[in-house]
């Protein structure tokens, strides 16, 4: 398997017909929105729901603190970070603090080439006059910083949202909601600026409800651009962030957004993160991140022009470095191993450390392994990493492991920031991968896309459309809505764009499709049935509007490359039933390196007895069976005779086994059927020829009563295994009952 469609084992009653409701009941499912209260929050998000602020640890010490400072008029600095949520964050602090307490405070952002990431002492030295220093979006890990400003009589007070390491910085206060010991807290998963909010919302709730169109755009775009899930807190800030733009209380937002010619009232949060963000970030990588904060806080229209337009060159120029660094990768990459090795790790001392996150971010993409390209400082002989992860690694506890080798690092589950001394890079990159090799396992390294659910055609209209435009804003852990759409035959298509790289499809019911970057497979497309995963929307062209599936990846019916797989939580249920050669699909499968061990059922004796020579490694088994090995799939080759038989295999083997997800590829085919019919067909005739010679009446026969219940139940399974989706036959072992007369 090249590449595995995932979907969660929901079924879909009269997909057919017009059940738009349950589908959006199903799609809050999946998004483990279920509760009538959790949905009226995730359908009609109001701030009344931000959770309270004093929930955080030490919230109340910061704000006490706080507002001693401004009673005693005290030096107060914020102190943030280069990336756009270092900077919406120091910019939030710096509004509010004006509009709450009518105080121009200092504000500080680190050069990234000079001050390096979060709290350095280099930057802290040119800060000394301050009676309190605010940290927005760093921090935690600063150990030393904090014993420095401790020293220097200097308080601390850290907003983070990074993961801490076991020893905290000594500080007045620490904001941070990995800190908090609350199930299901609402803000679990806020971005530094989320958690700057929640700082200014202890500090005057007032001033931040009057004021909201000042701080919610700001924490959007924040929030959006640090890649946070979209969920619970995070959702509210964004969904009403977006709303508020149109307010226009961010003079050098709303200049920016017009600089890059987007309409200010339609801003979704795909557009901050691929367009209005990078301008942003660009400052911080290879400009000064002043330039970026001075922007978000600037009341000047002319002054916020110029800053915007040099923001967009800036990014310009930042493009054209990263499109060099990227093929300069590549070029690298062709002497990795990458079969061996798991993972893209490269250093060059030409690459700009401000935009190797971007290059990785694209390598990850494109190879779906790890990735951590290094930017070499030839002159401290060190190496300043960049690292992305894929979708079962986390990238921080990976690191973690290696931390010897590393002179400081930080970051969460997919993306990471890391230094090391460059004599110790091949031994990092050692420790990495072999971190990898004992946490993770082939199938961990091929590419999935999660599908929501299997619809048909005539479902997709505008009401239903305009429907799911209430899951918006769409993001990390709110992805709009995929669906998978099956047997799909084309009534033409043509290839468009720039070099013709793009494809339209045109299908049923007025519906059409794009599928961008596939217009080298318009042949293959318009002359086979077809499979799609796509996304509804309305396409507004020309002043018309048509309905249009954006698709996100395709694959032949008949292709074998792509697996789709049915969840549920205790099976994977990998389909690939009807293959036209399913001896040649077997032998690919099991020597693709994916499965480490499988045990095949087989009723076949002579098959049996051939693969087990051509395959000792693993398991082949009929009628009898023991599980005593590590298995990492459960594979049928052959139909079992019945539901019972079918679940019989399936309970044993788990028993056997430990892992938490029993890992079951289907390969049977309608021929198997026939197969079982017939041999149950020839002993029902033997025991009638002999019942007959003996001149009994065979009917009345225990043998041929359970031979005719055998067949029945043979037809039962066959009209469960060979349905369209596999939904009913997961529920069915799920829910199993065994048949004490059956078989």
């Amino acid at each position: 398997m090249e590449k595995i469609w995932e979907i969660k084992a929901t079924k879909i009653k009269n997909k057919q017909k017009n059940n738009k409701k349950e589908i959006l009941n199903k799609l809050l499912d999946q998004r483990g929105i279920c509760s009538p209260e959790a949905k009226k929050r995730y359908l009609k998000p109001k701030l009344s729901y931000l959770s309270d602020p004093f929930l955080m640890p030490e919230m109340d010490k910061a704000v006490n603190r706080i507002k001693k400072a401004v009673k005693n008029k005290q030096q107060i600095l914020i102190y943030g970070d280069y990336d756009v949520d270092g900077i919406t964050s120091t910019a939030l602090l710096s509004r509010f603090f004006k509009k709450a307490f009518n105080l121009e405070v200092k504000t500080f952002i680190p050069d990234r080439i000079k001050d390096g990431y979060g709290l350095s002492l280099s930057a802290l030295k040119k800060n000394l006059e301050f009676d309190l220093i605010i940290t927005v979006d760093c921090g935690i890990t600063a150990i030393k910083e904090a014993e420095f400003l401790k020293d220097q009589g200097i308080d601390l007070i850290i907003t983070d949202h990074h993961t801490p390491s076991d020893l905290l910085p000594e500080a007045k206060a620490i904001i941070n909601h990995h800190l908090v010991k609350i199930d299901n807290y609402f803000a679990a998963e806020i971005a530094g600026v989320g958690t700057a909010y929640k700082l200014a919302q202890a500090l005057s709730p007032i001033s931040i409800a009057e004021n909201k169109a000042e701080f919610l755009p700001l924490v959007a775009l924040g929030t959006v651009a640090d890649i946070a899930p979209l969920k619970n807190e995070n959702r509210i800030f964004v969904k009403k962030g977006l709303q508020l733009l149109v307010e226009n209380e961010i003079l050098g937002l709303k200049i920016l957004i017009e600089e890059l010619k987007l309409d200010l009232k339609n801003i979704s949060a795909g557009q901050i993160g691929y367009i209005i963000a990078p301008p942003l970030n660009a400052a911080g990588r290879i400009d000064n991140p002043k330039l970026a904060l001075n922007l978000l806080i600037s009341e000047n229209k002319e002054e916020s022009i110029q800053i915007a337009k040099k923001l967009i060159k800036t990014n310009k120029k930042r493009q054209k470095q990263e499109e060099k660094i990227y093929k300069n990768a590549e070029s690298k990459i062709k002497n990795l191993n990458l079969e061996k090795e798991k993972s893209i790790i490269l250093a060059d001392s030409s690459w700009h450390s401000g935009i190797i996150g971007i290059v990785a971010s694209r390598l990850l993409e494109k190879y779906n392994l790890p990735v951590i390209l290094f930017a070499i400082d030839s002159q401290t002989k060190t190496a300043k990493g960049s690292a992305r992860s894929i979708a079962n690694l986390n990238i921080y506890q990976a690191l973690k492991s290696c931390q010897s080798k590393i002179i400081d690092f930080g970051g969460h589950k997919a993306a990471a920031g890391l230094n090391l001394e460059l004599d110790n890079f091949e031994k990092f990159k050692s420790l990495f991968q072999d971190y990898l090799k004992n946490n993770l396992s082939e199938e961990d390294y091929v590419k999935k896309i999660k599908i929501d659910l299997d619809l048909s055609l005539e479902l997709i209209t505008k009401e239903f459309i305009l429907k799911l435009q209430k899951f918006k804003p769409f993001g990390v852990s709110n992805p709009a809505p995929k669906f998978i759409f099956k047997n799909l035959k084309a009534k033409k298509c043509y290839q468009m764009g720039k070099d013709n790289k793009h494809l339209k499809i045109y299908l049923e019911n007025g519906v059409q499709a794009v599928a961008f970057n596939l217009g080298k497979q318009a042949a293959a497309i318009a002359s086979s049935n077809f499979d799609l995963v796509a996304q509804p929307e309305i396409n507004y062209w020309q002043g018309k509007e048509n309905l249009q599936l954006k698709v996100k990846d395709y694959r032949l019916t008949a292709d074998s490359k792509t697996v789709l797989v049915f969840e549920n939580e205790n099976y994977l249920f990998y389909d690939y039933r009807n293959q036209l050669n399913k001896k040649n699909t077997l032998l690919t499968i099991l020597n693709s390196g994916i499965i480490n061990q499988g045990a095949v059922y087989l009723n076949q004796k002579k098959q049996r007895k051939y693969l087990k020579s051509d395959q000792p490694e693993h398991y082949f088994f009929g009628s009898e069976y023991q599980f005593e090995n590590e298995f990492s799939h459960l594979i049928f080759y052959s139909l079992p005779f019945s539901l019972t038989h079918f679940y019989k295999i399936i309970n044993a083997f788990q028993k056997s086994q430990k892992q938490p997800k029993i890992k079951i590829i289907l390969l049977f085919t309608e021929l198997d059927f026939k197969y079982n019919c017939q041999v149950i067909a020839y002993l029902k005739k033997q025991e009638i020829a002999a019942k007959t010679e003996n001149e009994l009446d065979f009917k009345g026969s225990i043998r041929y009563n359970k031979l005719s219940r055998r067949m029945d139940n043979c037809r039962s399974l066959e009209e469960l295994a060979f349905q369209d989706n596999l939904f009913e036959l997961i529920t069915n072992v799920s829910n199993f009952k065994e048949d004490k007369n059956g078989s």
